[in-house]
């Protein structure tokens, strides 16, 4: 019993700490904080299929591929760090618009505030349209004057609806983005290529920008002047081997400024559930956004494998 005593004893007395040793500056040393871990999607994430295969150069300054469902990212090269991204804009501005609920069968007169002195003016000077014709022809040939009718026609003030994208890009979790302008001329409208990844995946959730973003082509018959316009898309990925069968092409958007270089937003579907968003922000030229956006899709589409395709493998491997 004494002996144990004596232990315990030992046990609990203060080290002994040497006059040699220097003391320690405890103010000095780094307080730990919380940190909450990111919000994990309950949609089961897609498996590399070769482990070996890292991703793929892309002349994008900022890149990323992200599974859809999950939000679990694939490939990323400089994701994080901000860059003017040009039209890319009109992604925002179409859901702010929406959020409001319009009548889009509403006939409205489009404006000479309207237009800008940058891209084609496309409509005539107050000439009449729906506020559907007006969305997808920002969507589709990224109209800038159409952008800008579909702020003013929320009954915002400029400045109230350049509050609402900020707002809505920090709901969405865009970290380093900032809208200066509706359409994107401002280089100072700029986000990661993470951010435009999270507004692409909240925009699909808006049937009439998953339709506009889609279309290669509309036409549009003005009600004032009886001009029947054709909007054309510009991207160039919408008739190439990415949007045929067993690819479709869900929505993308382009964009260009000389502050941001060549950008592109699109998300490609393989089969149901095997969705991936590819993003490049200042990619070289016009046709390197293309070329990047193709070549990251293709390798993600070959190097991963989604849980319905992993269950029919190991179906398959079952019965053999």
């Amino acid at each position: 019993l004494i002996a144990l005593f004596s232990l315990l004893v030992l046990r609990a007395a203060p080290a002994v700490v040497s006059s040699t040793q220097p003391a320690i500056a405890w103010n000095q040393l780094p307080v730990a904080k919380y940190v909450s871990a990111p919000a994990l999607s309950s949609e089961p994430k897609p498996t590399k299929k070769d482990a070996e295969s890292f991703g793929v150069s892309v002349s994008a300054r900022g890149a990323i591929v992200m599974d859809e469902a999950s939000g679990d990212i694939l490939f990323e090269k400089g994701a994080r760090d901000p860059y003017p991204i040009a039209s890319l804009t009109k992604l925002m501005t179409a859901m702010v618009f929406l959020d409001q609920h319009p009548n889009l069968d509403e006939e409205v007169a489009m404006d000479p505030s309207d237009s800008t002195t940058e891209g084609r003016s496309v409509f005539m000077p107050s000439e009449r349209l729906t506020k559907r014709e007006i969305l997808r022809a920002a969507l589709v040939e990224s109209v800038n004057a159409a952008a800008n009718a579909l702020a003013r026609l929320t009954g915002m003030t400029r400045e109230d609806f350049l509050k609402a994208m900020n707002e809505k890009a920090k709901a969405l979790g865009m970290q380093e983005a900032n809208f200066a302008d509706p359409v994107g001329l401002d280089p100072r409208s700029s986000a990661s290529a993470h951010d435009v990844a999270l507004a692409l995946r909240a925009a699909l959730s808006y049937p009439e920008i998953r339709e506009a973003a889609s279309m290669d082509k509309v036409k549009i018959k003005g009600l004032s002047t009886g001009h029947m316009y054709e909007i054309t898309t510009t991207n160039l990925l919408l008739t190439s081997f990415l949007n045929k069968a067993p690819y479709k092409i869900i929505a993308a958007k382009t964009g260009s400024l000389p502050e941001a270089g060549f950008c592109l937003a699109q998300v490609t579907e393989r089969e149901p559930g095997e969705d991936v968003i590819a993003v490049v922000l200042g990619s070289d030229n016009h046709f390197d956004r293309f070329q990047d956006v193709k070549a990251m899709t293709t390798w993600a589409f070959d190097t991963f494998e989604w849980p319905q395709q992993k269950a029919e493998r190991d179906q398959s491997l079952v019965m053999k």
